[in-house]
């Protein structure tokens, strides 16, 4: 065992109980990647759940709209050859950050 301080399973329990919920909740919306970590969000550092898709925008829109996060407070990053969205709200009271990683759509040659 380390002797640092680290993230506990009693410190995660809430947000593990919250990504349950949402599970129960939702079930037929997508789930590329779900992580119980740390939340660095407007709100500070808090023990909460990231949402992270890789698919569509549709997805992220489908979790946006469940999550009922208002669009103008999606953060858009343009990369190399993909973009990312990111958003932040909570759910039972757990912060939740959602995250699209998406790829450019591909332009056909004339």
């Amino acid at each position: 065992m380390t002797d640092h301080p680290g993230l506990t399973v009693a410190a995660s329990a809430r947000a593990i109980r919250a990504l349950a919920a949402l599970a129960d909740a939702f079930p037929a919306l997508p789930a590329d990647h779900f992580a119980v970590s740390t939340v660095c969000g407007p709100g500070g550092i808090e023990v909460g759940i990231h949402i992270d898709l890789h698919t569509c925008a549709a997805d992220f829109e489908a979790w946006r709209a469940v999550l009922d996060i208002d669009p103008a407070g999606i953060e858009h990053h343009e990369l190399n050859t993909f973009h990312s969205l990111r958003a932040y709200t909570a759910f039972d009271g757990v912060p939740v950050r959602l995250s699209g990683y998406l790829p450019y759509p591909t332009v056909a040659a004339a």
